[in-house]
């Protein structure tokens, strides 16, 4: 942990257990860089989308007290939301992300137009509820963050409560999570820390989100001391009954293997060896959270970060391997090495050494998100030349992975080369990974032509 942030990797603080026994943790960086304020291991965090195995854990508490069925739809508790579709979608599928239901990201500009806006239920609903389908629902996975929000509605509905008086009520209380919450930015929250971009060898303060807009999905902060306390309670059934946690840690459709709130998976760990396992990952304005829960061994591995971006599976996977006695040898991420390349030396001269870092195994390694996440920070700066630069070296690299081919569709949208955009949104979409983003994008250059 020290080595990667070293590497400007991981500001934050990180929790290892196993038998149900804590045996690591620690803080690293700055919870505050203006007051030079360090992290520690109670320090707060946003958990981003580590909130939904939380907003899952709740809805199957409603189940558990009959107030909400499992097989009812979206218009059996919304009577506003849009027929065509509530009527279709049941609480079953909006929590395995198998409804069809698209995510925010097929709007163009919704960071930062829409995700800085202030919003009643009724409002963010509206923006949502009459978008086109990504499949039949429960024929297949899609994530959606809206599902999320949607099921968070449905509960307060349902009880008359507020989303966050529920978590508090029905989860934080009952298991003394007495430093987890459900924020708003109109909130003192003692011991918060700071969200930061690390980008191009600098820290920026992150943007601002209105967290009216992310109820149910990722407005959740927490430490990693109560994460912990999360897990056992997981583990002994403290909230749940065993049912419907087996149901909720039951692998679903593949390739995810998403049940509800969690993926239900082989986790691996470098080089060959993996683990079943239930993870989830967040992100949210400058701030990164990984847990993952190794059931056979009733180990954890959580860590809580407020810098972003980060190899997130490159660290976890590196923590298994010292939990389960395997060599570790940390390398040099290359994307990180071309970080400090474009900062000093140019673009070209950091895809110029890029194949020779590559090659260089001893020393090096490559991580195709973090790629992606690099040429996102040159993208986000609008230097959109220097973007195409990287972006067309990951899809040379990566060309089974459409983010990156997405990243490269839009960035020559963004530079005005509308063929070229064109043929990379189908490329994306010919991958078969029901990417809506790509497919809306791609309408709407068609209809501009």
């Amino acid at each position: 942990m020290k080595t990667y942030h070293s590497f400007h990797m991981f500001d934050g603080s990180v929790l290892v257990a196993e038998n149900g026994k804590v045996i690591y943790k620690n803080a690293f960086g700055m919870a505050n860089r203006e007051w030079n304020i360090p992290n520690t291991t109670d320090t707060k965090f946003m958990i981003g989308s580590v909130s939904k195995p939380l907003t899952a854990l709740l809805a199957l508490i409603q189940v558990q007290k009959g107030l909400i069925s499992l097989d009812k739809t979206i218009s059996d508790y919304l009577p506003n939301y849009s027929k065509k579709y509530g009527s279709k979608i049941t609480v079953k599928q909006l929590l395995s992300h198998t409804s069809g239901m698209p995510n925010y990201d097929i709007i163009q500009d919704f960071f930062p137009r829409i995700s800085r806006q202030h919003f009643t239920r009724e409002e963010y609903i509206k923006i949502y509820m009459d978008s086109v389908l990504a499949f039949d629902p429960g024929t297949s996975f899609y994530y959606s963050s809206w599902g999320y929000f949607t099921l968070g509605y449905i509960m307060e509905k349902v009880t008359g409560k507020t989303y966050a008086q529920l978590m508090k009520e029905d989860i934080f209380d009952k298991l003394q999570m007495n430093s987890s919450g459900s924020y708003y930015h109109t909130q003192v929250v003692e011991k918060r820390a700071s969200g930061y971009d690390y980008v191009l060898g600098e820290y920026a303060s992150a943007d601002f989100r209105d967290q009216s807009n992310t109820m149910g999905t990722g407005d959740v902060y927490s430490t990693v001391e109560d994460i912990f306390k999360l897990h056992i309670a997981l583990t002994n059934n403290t909230l749940l009954n065993k049912k419907l946690t087996d149901e909720m840690f039951t692998p679903g459709i593949g390739p995810a293997h998403y049940g509800y709130g969690w993926f239900n998976k082989f986790f691996k760990y470098p080089p060959k060896d993996s683990v079943v396992s239930n993870f989830h990952l967040g992100m949210t304005d400058g701030f990164i959270s990984f847990i993952v829960r190794i059931p056979e061994t009733n180990s954890l591995i959580v860590f809580l970060c407020n810098s972003s971006p980060t190899d997130f599976f490159g660290i976890a996977g590196s923590l298994a391997q010292v939990l389960y006695n395997k060599p570790v040898t940390l390398k040099q991420p290359v994307h990180k090495a071309m970080e400090s390349m474009i900062a000093t030396k140019g673009v070209h001269k950091a895809v110029e050494e890029y194949p020779i870092m590559k090659k260089d195994t001893a020393h090096y390694y490559i991580d195709w998100i973090s790629m992606d996440f690099l040429g996102n920070q040159l993208y986000d700066l609008k230097r959109y030349q220097e973007a195409k630069v990287i972006f067309e070296n990951n899809a040379a690299e990566f060309p089974d992975k459409d983010l990156v081919l997405l990243s490269l569709a839009k960035t020559y949208q963004a530079l005005g080369r509308k063929e070229d955009a064109i043929t990379w949104y189908k490329k994306t979409i010919a991958l078969g990974t029901a990417n809506q983003e790509a497919k809306n994008r791609l309408k709407e250059l068609k209809r501009d032509k």
